[in-house]
């Protein structure tokens, strides 16, 4: 076949194939596609043909573009299943008069057009015979500003432009394109900004968009909209073969210095195996700058057999080392990314990731340029450090030791396209477009109460609420859901000039919800004044506000209720309002019980179904928590406040009386302290991302841990801890200055570091204290005491306790160690309970969780997983022997443990990967094992299985000091205290151990 013929239209070109010497217009091409009959050929193993993907994605399309949905469809096809054969298939098939057709990138805008003027594969598999002409392709290169090049482009049946071009087109120059094109296609939807991609998308109203995508989410993070009508899931692509198996080749490198050497030499030996094999394959090591590129470059050079060459955007002659990478003369390539859109190279298999991508979109993206199927080549195969603290939380599930790609990548790719179709669906319920529900919408969690036994729903009244002041910018109603949506603009003058020239213009939203099962209506707005009651007469007129004592029925259920603001309306002359913190609360409570006081409004915060959650309500109607989320979780949140406010059987001064009462400190109490935590401020950040240090050493968070001190100041305004770590244990002491107020003095100035942030450790408690817990269930927090209302002083049952024989075991030693001391309790407990686990896992140390966790797996379905904690038996002072006994010191310490360790229940995954860390930072060190029974390999699948699995779980005190015919009441006092504690905030019946 000859070459096709190009003329230049400015920066621009017009190409065309003949498949004769006869001249033929766009509209003569346009007329062999409408007389001719497109062939849809499926393969088969004797027949060439379309691959199912390409079937399903061109009867999708054409099916859509049939309908009367005039919505931008969405077609999902993994890289490497023939997406741009399918693009060429739905323009003949479908009879598409002139296409726009959109890439990210000038590479895929050459290759696409080479691929129309063609005409791809179709001829080649019989899909058109000899009457369907070529099309003639137009090639923008730049913006177009010129009438006369413009109409010159449009006698064309394909016009193919990258995105950046297009956004050189003025307004004008742009809708005359568009108007004379009647379909808009836009290959790799993804890469295209959501600015860009708006712009030229307004310009196709009623008119077919396809947007063909591997993955149907923007790299930045908004959404490429449209609805998907076809998605190839990337499970079925590698089952079908048309994406290659992935290897997962970890390498296990601590020392982050020897990170990149360690990638490279498995790079490298991954190369030579696959060469000898006799695979065509090439090795691609991807840094995420051009400096990093540098410096493993170097590292590359060594293996001077395989031509190992650097590619970045800033070297002058990138084309030649493509072409030269293409002709195999470099068998490793550092390249900071990818190598761009459109660059097609199946050979490449060797995958050395340097530096983790942050974003797991773009992960799988690139992922799919190594999955590529061709002749002479094998499974692609990654390589990376397990070992790296880098690791983006998204990416985290891929970079686990003996990760298996090929089902975490089809898994995350499913669970995206899934979580996308969820979000569609949503979206469909809508009566009208709008562009609300793709600005990711995260309302503050926040709403006044209506009820609607007689009023009657209109939703679509709220366009009369728009008044002089504000406007109504955008709005959807959801019938099916009874929700409306509402964005309102306002503008209003300025509070530092009294010009009237200058305006502050804000941006409010409006949330209604109608739950017609409890007949409530549940009102949002962003607006300080929001004019919420306006809202409500248009749309439920004679809707009765929620408010008074009702409202405050919403704090029920909350366990040990620490109330942090009570405003009151008094009955006093002189005194109609007051608001009290902290102490003065438990004052109030007389007069509100007497109604000598009304509760104007409260906050708090407490444990409801094992988490930590907080609640504000005002007797004006409005419930508030200290949060934001997405819409569908508000929604899940008004119903469950709704259900209680409707509930006549909650008393509301009875939650007022058995909330935490409060006092400040003047001095510490006399009370023994149980342990000390970490401020919760660090407990909900990554750990193992968090270092304390002195001017000697450096330590992760995970591996350190705070004490009560057994040696304290005969002071009552001191009160001495310790960070226990690997290398020493250091002092911190607290001191109360004056009343209501602690601050803290590391005697060895040590550092934390959190993220790039550094703070001497005692400036950071005293702005975030450390929790002490006390043996009444009373807890220390800043200069505050907050202690329970109810009496805790019941004592543990001495029947509940189990009493193990300890012959042979000397129970003044607590840690088995590295040793495996056999006579240790620790040791002793590990046997016993050993045949009862399918992991026993030795976590003692700094930073434990507890001494011995032991974990059993029922058939993937529930997870048991128990903490022992154990404790040894003090010496006497008179003969040198442990002896059980009554002692309440021998309770305090492990009591305080047990206390501790509930908060590692909250996320069980996270918990057993926490483990996962503790094993191999020991097994970095040449230390034994941490397992005691079990595989590590066991360890990963538990982590696994926590995702979906249930869970039953325990928490265990080993104490042999304990003598059950002697158990004092002092003890049993002690352990009913922390029994109860930890039932109420976790329903974890605490189980004792004790001696005979």
């Amino acid at each position: 076949m000859k070459p096709h013929t190009e003329s230049k239209i400015g920066r621009s070109t017009l190409s065309w194939l003949p498949l004769d010497e006869e001249h033929k217009s766009h509209e003569d091409i346009f007329d062999s596609w409408c007389s001719a009959n497109f062939l849809f050929k499926e393969e088969n193993h004797t027949v060439e043909g379309l691959r199912s993907p390409q079937i399903g994605g061109i009867f999708a399309a054409l099916g859509f573009e049939r309908s009367d949905d005039k919505s931008a469809a969405t077609i999902v096809m993994p890289t490497g299943t023939g997406k741009t054969e399918t693009i060429l298939s739905a323009v003949v098939a479908g009879k598409f008069k002139r296409t726009l057709v959109v890439v990210p990138s000038d590479a895929l805008r050459e290759q696409t057009k080479m691929k129309f003027i063609q005409l791809g594969l179709l001829r080649k598999l019989g899909l058109i015979d000899g009457s369907v002409l070529n099309p003639i392709v137009a090639t923008i290169k730049h913006g177009i500003d010129n009438e006369a090049d413009l109409q010159s482009i449009l006698k064309s049946n394909v016009i193919i432009s990258s995105a950046s071009a297009l956004a050189k087109f003025s307004n004008d120059f742009l809708s005359n394109l568009t108007i004379g094109c009647s379909h808009l296609i836009v290959d790799e939807a993804h890469h295209i900004t959501a600015t860009t991609w708006a712009r030229v998308k307004s310009h196709f109203k009623d008119k077919p968009i396809f947007q063909f995508t591997a993955t149907p989410f923007r790299s930045d993070c908004s959404r490429i909209g449209g609805k998907i009508i076809f998605n190839y899931p990337l499970k079925k692509a590698q089952q079908d073969g048309y994406f290659k198996a992935i290897e997962f080749h970890p390498v296990r490198e601590f020392v982050e210095e020897n990170s990149d050497k360690a990638i490279a030499e498995k790079a490298i030996e991954l190369l030579r195996a696959d060469l000898n094999a006799g695979l065509d394959h090439i090795v691609m090591a991807r840094a995420n700058t051009i400096a990093r590129a540098k410096v493993i470059f170097d590292i590359y050079a060594k293996a001077k057999e395989f031509n190992p060459v650097l590619i970045n955007s800033s070297i002058k002659n990138k084309s030649e080392v493509l072409e030269a990478i293409k002709k195999r003369k470099h068998k490793i390539i550092i390249c900071v990314d990818m190598l761009g859109e459109g660059f097609d190279l199946p050979q490449l298999k060797i995958s050395a990731i340097h530096d983790p991508h942050k974003s797991i979109n773009i992960m799988l993206q690139f992922t799919g340029r190594f999955t590529r199927t061709t002749e002479n080549v094998g499974d692609a195969k990654f390589i990376a450090n397990i070992a790296n603290p880098n690791v983006n939380v998204s990416l985290e599930e891929l970079y686990k030791e003996d990760s298996d790609w090929n089902s975490v990548i089809s898994d995350i790719s499913s669970s995206k396209i899934k979580d996308e179709k969820k979000y569609q669906e949503f979206r469909s319920e809508f009566l009208n477009p709008s562009k609300l529900l793709d600005l990711g919408l995260t309302p503050s969690i926040s709403t006044t109460i209506y009820r609607m036994d007689l009023a009657i729903w209109k939703p679509e009244r709220f366009q009369l609420f728009e008044s002089k002041q504000f406007q109504i910018i955008d709005s959807i109603i959801n019938d099916e859901k009874n929700m409306l949506i509402f964005s309102v603009k306002s503008s209003l003058s300025v509070g530092w000039t009294s010009s009237k020239e200058l305006f502050d213009e804000l941006w409010d939203l409006y949330i209604a919800y109608y739950d017609r099962k409890e007949n409530l209506l549940f009102i949002h707005s962003s607006a300080k004044d929001g004019l919420v009651k306006r809202l409500v007469k248009l749309v439920a007129e004679n809707a009765l506000l929620v408010q008074g004592e009702h409202i405050f029925r919403s704090l029920s259920g909350l366990k040990r209720l620490k109330l942090q603001n009570v405003g009151l309306n008094k009955n006093k002359k002189g005194l109609r309002y007051s608001m009290h913190t902290g102490t003065e609360i438990n004052d109030q409570i007389p007069d509100i019980e007497a109604n000598r006081a009304t509760k104007s409004n409260i906050f708090g915060k407490g444990y409801e179904n094992g988490d930590l959650v907080s609640i504000g309500c005002s007797h004006k109607g409005k419930v508030w928590a200290m949060d934001s989320d997405s819409l569908d979780k508000w929604v899940i949140w008004c119903n469950a406040v709704g259900k209680k406010v409707l509930d006549s059987s909650i008393d509301t001064n009875k939650i007022m009386k058995t909330a935490m009462q409060t006092e400040e400190l003047v001095e510490f109490p006399a009370i023994p302290p149980l342990s000390v935590e970490w401020p919760v401020e660090l407990l909900r950040k990554n750990e193992s991302k968090i270092t304390i240090s002195s001017g000697k050493w450096e330590e992760s968070l995970l591996n350190c841990e705070l004490f009560y001190s057994q040696t304290q100041d005969n002071n009552k305004n001191t009160l001495n801890i310790e960070i226990k770590t690997p290398h020493c244990i250091s002092l911190i002491t607290a001191i109360i200055p004056r009343q209501g107020e602690i601050i803290f003095n590391s005697i060895d100035s040590l550092d934390i570091k959190i993220g790039e942030q550094i703070f001497l450790i005692s400036d950071f408690f005293d702005e975030h204290p450390p929790t002490l817990f006390l043996a009444d269930t009373s807890v220390i927090d800043g200069g505050l005491r907050y202690y329970p209302n109810e009496s805790y002083t019941y004592l543990y049952d001495k029947n509940n306790t189990e009493d193990w024989d300890w012959t042979g075991v000397d129970i003044s030693v607590e840690s088995q160690r590295e040793q495996r001391i056999q006579n240790s309790i620790q040791y002793y407990t590990v046997q016993k309970i050993l045949n009862d686990y399918d992991v026993v896992f030795d976590d003692d140390g700094s930073g434990e969780v507890a001494d011995i966790v032991a974990i059993k797996n029922l058939d993937d379905k529930e997870l048991i997983i128990d903490f022992f904690h154990c404790k040894y038996c003090s010496k006497s002072a008179s003969d040198g022997v442990a002896k059980p006994g009554a002692r309440v010191d021998d309770v305090y310490q492990v009591a305080g443990q047990a206390e501790k360790s509930v908060k590692w229940f909250g996320d069980k995954e996270k918990l057993i990967l926490r483990m996962m860390e503790r094993e191999r930072k020991r097994l970095s060190q040449g230390k034994a094992s941490r397992i005691d029974k079990g595989r590590y390999e066991d360890l990963i699948h538990f982590a696994k299985v926590a995702r979906f699995s249930s869970f039953k779980l325990g928490i265990v005190i080993v104490q042999p000091a304990i003598s059950k015919i002697k158990m004092s009441d002092d003890q049993l006092a002690v352990l009913g205290a922390t029994a109860a504690y930890i039932d109420e905030v976790s329903g974890i019946k605490l189980r004792v151990v004790i001696n005979k």
